[in-house]
């Protein structure tokens, strides 16, 4: 393996699988202890924990966190509350994809970082975009098995909760949408619709948004291969970590330095 599984949090399959994402990355990553790091969309913390062990000095913002989280600062990634060339490294996961003016996100995070720093985004890639279309049908039969069977199954994540990145409040879904939402999977991202979203999970979109806004991809990292609805979770973890490095993984990471 590429990462020591041993040092991750395995409370959850979903803080599992981002902190498994963020030791890989910062295995690849020759990194130095003293560096400033800017988190991008805290969340839950989860990752946040880990990162303060490896870097001194991380400052975590997000527009309405998930939890209460020390020290963080409420702040939206379009306005950024720094002056400028502040961080050696700025990085997010499963953010941008949420995030509705990238042109302005990425002018901001410019701004803050400082000429020889790096960003590092980690977001759903277009194999994961068709693990979600392909297996949503098979989820939700689970679901009603369970429901009729009265087991407790895991609560995945939905677009309502991912809100905080937008400041917004969550919708109310009506019984018509909640029917149609198991036959089809409800769009995770911005996009406005499925095909569109494959497309834009897809590296060679990201790289020209990269390229759009004068930030260069150094590096992309194939992180891990697993699906949005927790199918055996903490099983086949060898084998998911192989499938993911030959390039069939569910998130990639790029590395971005600024175009000078």
């Amino acid at each position: 393996m590429r990462v020591n599984l041993s040092s991750v949090n395995i409370q959850t399959w979903h803080h599992f699988l981002r902190q498994r994402d963020l030791l890989q990355i910062l295995s690849n990553l020759d990194y130095d202890k003293n560096k400033r790091v800017l988190e991008v969309g805290a969340g839950d913390g989860s990752q946040t924990k880990l990162l303060k062990k490896y870097f001194n000095e991380v400052i975590s913002i997000d527009i309405a966190p998930a939890t209460n989280i020390e020290q963080i600062i409420i702040a939206d990634v379009c306005d950024l509350p720094f002056e400028d060339k502040e961080f050696d490294i700025i990085f997010s996961s499963n953010v941008l994809e949420h995030v509705d003016n990238l042109e302005k996100a990425f002018s901001e995070m410019k701004r803050v970082l400082k000429d020889n720093g790096i960003m590092i985004h980690s977001m759903p890639s277009h194999v994961w975009k068709l693990l979600q279309m392909s297996l949503g049908w098979l989820h939700s039969f689970k679901k009603i098995m369970y429901k009729l069977l009265n087991i407790k199954i895991s609560r995945r994540a939905t677009p309502d909760d991912f809100v905080h990145l937008h400041g917004t409040n969550p919708k109310k879904r009506s019984l018509s949408d909640k029917l149609m939402g198991l036959i089809i999977p409800s769009i995770h991202g911005t996009s406005n619709n499925h095909i569109y979203e494959y497309l834009r999970f897809r590296p060679s979109y990201w790289k020209k948004k990269f390229n759009e806004n004068d930030l260069i991809c150094v590096k992309k990292h194939n992180l891990f291969l697993h699906t949005p609805y927790e199918f055996f979770p903490f099983k086949f973890l060898r084998l998911r970590d192989l499938i993911g490095k030959w390039g069939f993984a569910s998130v990639f990471a790029y590395e971005l330095r600024k175009i000078r």
